[in-house]
């Protein structure tokens, strides 16, 4: 059978056969030419910082009825990131987040990042079982969350717990912050767990910011784009969500969540925030 189709295909063995022709190569190539120019060197904190600096007015970050400029969202995380290294976040420490979804899942994570570590985002619809898995197997050394998510975690949890209020109020002015580098550590991400235990996944810095790049150029952004939050904070698609528009210089919309389950919703929200 072999040597009845080499026949027909006029090759002497079956490595010689062509499946596509030129045309169909030409089509692949152009598919899969995503090369970009960027510098690997810098993070998402350092081109955030640059848009702060050149655009401190335009609005950054959106949630219901509140509104923030860059100004605002770098000077709050620069403080909170303050306090985080006066309590001991380094370089590839881990931060767990239990928060409801709010402008403060950007805040948190952002404030971590300017501390030097990476954040382990945490959704409370995941089964209790699943997030203390994650808590405890990351080696997170703290946890910001709420009251109420609080009682997720159970005693096994052995960093510090510091409550979301107090962790928005908080104040530290002398500590130094450090200038993250591209193989530190950004975030970790636990797999679903289908084949046993979930496992934790580390993002660094140059990942996530390939990954912001990507949607930079894909979608066209700049300062004057406006875009949705939509991913799941425990998802690795909210890396894109979250800091693509921000290191365009554009503005990001965090969808609430009780929002997120209803598409026409979302939709009308697109439209009237254009």
């Amino acid at each position: 059978y072999i040597n009845v189709v080499c026949g027909m295909l006029k090759a002497d063995t079956l490595d010689e056969i062509e499946l596509v022709d030129n045309k169909d190569v030409k089509q692949l190539d152009d598919f899969n030419k995503t090369e970009s120019p960027y510098d690997s060197e810098k993070t998402i904190v350092a081109r955030f910082r640059e848009q702060a600096k050149r655009n401190p007015n335009n609005t950054c970050l959106v949630f219901k009825n509140k509104k923030y400029t860059y100004r605002e969202v770098d000077g709050i995380t620069d403080r909170l990131a303050r306090y985080l290294v006066s309590h001991g976040v380094k370089a590839n420490s881990v931060v767990a987040v239990l928060i409801p979804r709010s402008e403060h899942i950007l805040i948190c994570s952002l404030a971590v990042l300017k501390a030097g570590g990476g954040y382990l985002p945490m959704d409370a619809t995941y089964p209790p079982e699943r997030l203390n898995l994650m808590a405890n197997d990351s080696g997170s050394i703290m946890l910001i969350t709420t009251p109420e998510f609080d009682r997720l975690i159970d005693e096994n949890f052995k960093g510090e717990r510091i409550m979301l209020t107090d962790f928005l109020n908080a104040d530290c002015r002398d500590a130094k912050l450090p200038v993250p580098k591209k193989n530190d550590l950004f975030c970790m991400l636990y797999t679903s767990g289908s084949t046993g235990l979930p496992k934790g996944v580390i993002f660094e810095h140059g990942n996530s910011l390939v990954t912001a790049v990507w949607y930079n150029n894909y979608f066209k952004m700049d300062d004057t784009t406006r875009a949705i939050s939509y991913a799941s904070y425990g998802f690795d698609a909210h890396v894109g969500d979250l800091y693509s528009p921000i290191i365009a210089g554009g503005q990001i919309h965090i969808i609430a969540e009780e929002m997120r389950l209803d598409l026409f919703a979302v939709r009308d929200y697109v439209n009237q925030n254009k």
